[in-house]
């Protein structure tokens, strides 16, 4: 008899994994994107932030299209309040000014007076769903990033990124090397999909993500709660016990697979 068994994917953070992180996501608020579109794109950074939050992060929300709007700064970011603070940016329209959004957060997000910490990681996400208007400022914006220090994910949505040239673009706007850097989406609605290999991404390196397949009867599934506190924590209990420390576990995702 086939039984199911959830796969649980869970983030589990060591004691290696306390140094700050300043995330500032750039969203793409251009005509060529639908407002379905942006609310699923609006979407997809309420979960990267509410999965990362449990560790040292702050915030920022800034739009660009023709003007950049920075919608929250560090100082601002709500860690209680941010899904508001997210559903109430509202689309711009116009046109797709990429290299001139990239330079504002730079020269006016990652900055003491807004909040940035001197001692944190700097970590820019940009969405883009096609080529921009200004390409012929990458080269100075993305120096003036690593004059900074700014860690740059490219995220590029949609079939444009299938022409070499708008693929190139998107390689320059992000940091090397592009293959941990760069993703590639063909939807808004597929984002998701690399939301938790960008979240382990921007994670240091000590923080570990496991899977594990646990066997229920049929007659009893597990929720997600059950999970967390009947499976997650000893588990995390355990690694205590043999002197690791374990600064926080957070469940990510369940699948249901037949075995």
């Amino acid at each position: 008899m086939m039984n199911p068994l959830p796969l649980c994917v869970f983030m589990l953070a060591l004691s290696g994994c306390t140094t700050a992180q300043d995330i500032a996501f750039l969203l793409d608020g251009s005509g060529s994107v639908t407002p379905d579109q942006f609310n699923t794109m609006k979407t997809f950074v309420k979960n990267v932030t509410s999965a990362l939050l449990e560790f040292d992060t702050l915030f920022a929300f800034v739009q660009y299209s023709t003007v950049t709007t920075i919608h929250v700064n560090f100082t601002q970011f709500n860690r209680t309040g941010f899904e508001n603070q997210v559903d109430d940016i509202i689309q711009q329209n116009g046109g797709t000014n990429t290299a001139s959004g990239i330079r504002t957060v730079v020269e006016d997000v990652f900055i003491s007076s807004a909040g940035a910490r001197p001692e944190a990681n700097r970590i820019l996400i940009v969405i883009t769903d096609g080529q921009s208007n200004d390409a012929s400022l990458y080269p100075t914006v993305t120096a003036l990033a690593d004059e900074k220090n700014i860690t740059r994910y490219a995220i590029g949505v949609g079939n444009a990124f299938s022409n070499p040239l708008a693929l190139a673009e998107l390689n320059s706007i992000a940091s090397s090397p592009n293959s941990t850097h760069v993703f590639t989406v063909g939807s808004f609605e597929a984002l998701d999909l690399i939301a938790t290999k960008l979240e382990t991404s921007i994670i240091p390196t000590a923080d570990v993500v496991v899977g594990m397949r646990l066997r229920v009867s049929s007659t009893k599934n597990l929720n997600e709660t059950e999970i967390e506190e009947q499976v997650l924590k000893p588990f995390a209990d355990k690694l205590r016990d043999q002197g690791i420390t374990v600064a926080g576990i957070g469940l990510r995702k369940v699948y249901t697979v037949e075995t």
